[in-house]
């Protein structure tokens, strides 16, 4: 019992021991030494301010990569903790295939944590944080490793790559597509959403629960008028729950019914990926910063301005993020931060862009993706019965994916598959 208690401790101070130095620019980590695939790079700390230093950064090459082919950066933000030394492959297989990709480990991200976003007493510098962590230095580190990987030969001829993003990290391609959008051939942006179209539109990031589930909805009025419910708990489980479900509101209305019938959350609030009070426990940790930075970027006007209302107004995915972004609210609130303000200018992109949207998506709507691929002069616009996760016809998926990035629009696959997916919508 006490050798337990005594690990448990030390693995507590471990796991909230806050980075104190980084990979030294003349050695590599161990488990993954550089060789054809695996390359790193020295990156200036803060793009805007080369005094501040160098770190040396890294990024991966997809197993089957082939010099001179056509190129795909797999975009991950500083949500998606995807890429560390030894990634999982075959998660990126089963979306991109067999051609050749690139995965970038992202500052922030194990191993890659800067000590200069912490405060000589342990805390947060918020304003370092948001300034080191933030997308602005993602997209910087995106160009150069475009250029390391030009340099050495990897990228076809012209040096151009293609880009897909996902949720945030499609909020990233758009961004990287607004600076550099010249040095890109066509991109896939996937269930994803856009802060300034949004914004300019009068529409919220996230759509509100009512407008995502008005069934729902009702329902969820109905049991708050009888019962005393946690309400970030609930949202919380309603958002995961159905981000993770190709039938996302009947899953939510299982959870809302059984509730309205006297039921209970105990076996949700069991797991782990359900529990709001873990999720805010393992928010507070130092390698989470990042994580905190990007859900701010994204979400950080809409909080500033969120009220806490009844069923018909209420917003799940920024119910539960106010509390566990608390912190990052009160320091924009004191003008000690800011928000992030997005200014993309699509409209002189002119390569193709397809954007991928399901009618089940929790976190984004329909309308959202429609509008993001209006906004681009030459892109195509797919929509699907499926969830956040696009769990439904995932061979069909990689298909598609693979001919538009190997042919474009007008290749024959492409204009079949991309046919095909209105059958696939109707079913």
């Amino acid at each position: 019992m006490i050798v337990a208690i005594v690990w448990i401790y030390f693995e507590y101070k471990s796991f909230f021991r806050v980075p104190d130095s980084r990979l030294a620019l003349d050695q590599y980590y161990p488990e993954m030494p550089p060789d054809d695939k695996h390359h790193y790079i020295v990156l200036p700390i803060d793009h805007n301010d080369p005094k501040k230093g160098k770190y040396k950064g890294f990024y991966i090459l997809s197993p089957k990569f082939t010099k001179g082919k056509e190129t795909v950066f797999f975009l991950t933000d500083g949500q998606m903790q995807l890429v560390d030394t030894q990634p999982d492959f075959a998660f990126f297989e089963n979306i991109l295939g067999d051609i050749s990709y690139v995965l970038i480990g992202v500052r922030g991200h194990s191993p890659t944590y800067f000590p200069e976003v912490y405060n000589k007493d342990g805390t947060l510098n918020y304003k370092n944080a948001m300034n080191l962590y933030g997308s602005d230095q993602h997209v910087e580190d995106i160009e150069f490793i475009r250029l390391d990987l030009q340099e050495k030969g990897y990228l076809p001829s012209d040096g151009k790559i293609m880009l897909f993003g996902v949720s945030g990290a499609g909020v990233l391609a758009q961004q990287y597509l607004a600076k550099y959008g010249k040095n890109v051939k066509r991109a896939i942006l996937g269930v994803t959403g856009s802060p300034d179209i949004a914004k300019a539109k009068n529409w919220l990031y996230s759509p509100d629960f009512v407008d995502f589930n008005k069934e729902g909805a009702k329902i969820l009025q109905c049991i708050l008028e009888k019962r005393n419910m946690n309400i970030g708990s609930l949202s919380y489980i309603l958002y995961q729950v159905a981000r993770t479900h190709p039938n996302a509101r009947e899953a939510q209305l299982d959870i809302l019914r059984s509730l309205e019938a006297n039921g209970s959350l105990l076996k949700f609030l069991l797991k782990p990926q359900y529990n709001l009070s873990m999720a805010k426990f393992l928010m507070s940790t130092p390698s989470a910063a990042s994580l905190k930075v990007r859900c701010y970027e994204l979400t950080g006007y809409d909080l500033k301005n969120y009220k806490k209302a009844n069923a018909q107004k209420l917003n799940l995915l920024y119910e539960f993020s106010a509390e566990y972004l608390s912190d990052f609210i009160e320091k924009d609130i004191a003008g000690e931060i800011h928000h992030k303000e997005f200014r993309l200018d699509r409209s002189h992109f002119q390569g193709e862009v397809l954007v991928m949207s399901g009618t089940e998506d929790v976190v984004f709507s329909v309308e959202i993706g429609r509008a993001i691929a209006n906004a681009y002069p030459n892109a195509k616009f797919a929509l699907f019965k499926d969830g956040h996760r696009f769990l439904g016809n995932q061979n069909y998926y990689l298909s598609l994916r693979r001919a538009f990035f190997l042919g474009g629009f007008h290749s024959p696959d492409f204009q079949i598959l991309y046919n095909d997916s209105c059958q696939i919508n109707n079913q």
